[in-house]
């Protein structure tokens, strides 16, 4: 089995191994995201009237729970305790440890999902809770270890490209992870085969990243001598050893760009979870929507949003590479279009009533131009430090991720009754921290590596 490995990695010279490596970390979050979503729509199953005849399926009364607004707040939100601590944690070793901390962190997840349904069953709503919390610490390296990938694999001036295809992982796991767990809740009138289906793809994805996934080009058993010394000739200038020195604790925390960059991640985040987590139930309640068609209204639009954030990787590059203006600037721009327009369309949408066209279609624009996060706020941390990517996205994701906790949580208070002006109050605060965060970005934002980058060369001077 060992010798057969070892030919079938010999076969793949041919193939870029940065090819390879962009391959497998966007399948990595497109999994986490699959498993971190299917509970977003089975809820509005599990928790519906047993008489319920909107969602479209027929559940057996046993898979039916009495959990109110503000228990499916808690619920919601719970993966995300643990998703906010699990990035501080992972972010002190992501940048030495990122293959294996990767594996580990899908393979815990997917194991935590196979074991949601049993965890119902033996302890109802609380158990659950406690299985998110540690769903959520399992995923909550992932951030932090694509980071460090990034920048042991991707030069500075392909990151606005490759990054934001792979962070899009995100936006490719929710649509399928959307509309798969409406069809196979619809499929088999049950809510459980979901969770089964995404773990084990999940558990698939790990057996395979554990034979072509390396830390670097350095560390690669099968990659070209070309590639090698090309990859590691670009990435030079960047990378100058730091790990050799503390971490800068004092000149991160004291940095105004990671600050701004901070308030960027948290509206990003804000909007992205208020759509991911809450925009289902609102589909159900407002517009009468069932499960299956559900998945489609809500997750569709986010391919429409992984298009916009691989173009607009694209076209900010061009725009970096060309001089049409400078790195810095680029970044403010794709922020400023992911904050503004989605923050305009998803107020529309509440203020268009019960118009299934017209609510559908702005909350699919609002998800599209969310989409210009990616070459935005999501590839900064590469640009502020290559050096400590995993240590700063361990930061700014995980201050970001407590927007997690917030939005279903307020979501669940502010929406009892679950009528239109309730929701309403939801959207508005959103539209205010899109907002408000934008501004915080542009004031104090860059994208200039920043001299703490280089700790040997800050001692010396």
């Amino acid at each position: 089995m060992l010798e057969l490995t070892k030919a079938c990695m010999a076969g793949l010279c041919f193939c870029p191994k940065k090819y390879i490596l962009v391959m497998m970390t966007f399948f990595a979050i497109f999994n986490q995201y699959t498993m971190r979503i299917c509970l977003h729509l089975a809820i509005t199953v599990m928790t519906g009237d047993r008489n319920d005849t909107v969602s479209g399926v027929s559940i057996a009364d046993e898979d039916h729970f009495d959990w109110d607004e503000y228990e499916q707040g808690i619920i919601l939100s719970a993966f995300y305790w643990g998703y906010t601590l699990s990035h501080f944690a992972s972010a002190l070793v992501a940048d030495r440890y990122s293959k294996h901390l990767l594996g580990v962190s899908v393979l815990i997840t997917a194991v935590l999902t196979i074991l949601t349904p049993l965890a119902i069953d033996i302890g109802g709503s609380w158990l659950l809770v406690l299985v998110r919390v540690l769903e959520g610490i399992g995923e909550g390296a992932t951030f932090p270890v694509l980071s460090a990938l990034i920048a042991h694999w991707i030069p500075a001036s392909q990151r606005g490209f490759y990054g934001s295809f792979i962070f899009s992982g995100c936006q490719i796991g929710a649509l399928i992870g959307g509309i798969g767990t409406g069809y196979f809740i619809e499929a088999h009138n049950t809510w459980r085969t979901t969770f089964y289906i995404w773990g084990v793809m999940a558990i698939i994805w790990y057996m395979v990243w554990l034979f072509i996934g390396f830390e670097s080009p350095e560390t690669h058993p099968y990659i070209s001598e070309q590639e090698r010394s090309e990859l590691v000739a670009q990435l030079a200038e960047s990378r100058k050893s730091a790990h050799s020195y503390p971490i800068p604790w004092r000149s991160i925390l004291t940095s105004c760009p990671l600050w701004g960059l901070i308030a960027g991640q948290i509206g990003h985040d804000w909007g992205t979870y208020l759509i991911i987590t809450d925009l289902p139930k609102y589909m159900k309640s407002i517009l009468q929507i069932s499960v299956s068609d559900n998945g489609l209204v809500t997750y569709t639009p986010f391919f429409s949003m992984w298009l916009f954030s691989i173009m607009g990787g694209w076209l900010c590059d061009m725009q970096i590479e060309k001089q049409c203006t400078s790195r810095t600037n680029a970044r403010k721009f794709w922020t400023t279009l992911g904050s503004i327009l989605p923050a305009f369309f998803m107020m529309a949408a509440s203020y268009t009533g019960k118009d299934k066209v017209l609510v559908i279609t702005y909350f699919a624009l609002c998800v599209t131009f969310l989409g210009g996060f990616y070459p935005g706020v999501k590839v900064n941390t590469n640009d502020l430090s290559p050096n400590f990517a995993g240590v700063l996205m361990g930061m700014v994701n995980g201050i970001g991720a407590v927007t997690g906790i917030i939005t279903p949580y307020l979501a669940g208070l502010l929406t009892p009754n679950q009528t239109l002006e309730e929701w309403r109050v939801v959207f508005w605060i959103a539209f205010a921290v899109l907002n408000i965060t934008n501004v915080i970005f542009i004031l104090f934002a860059s994208g200039e590596i920043q001299p703490w980058n280089y700790p040997r060369q800050q001692q010396q001077s």
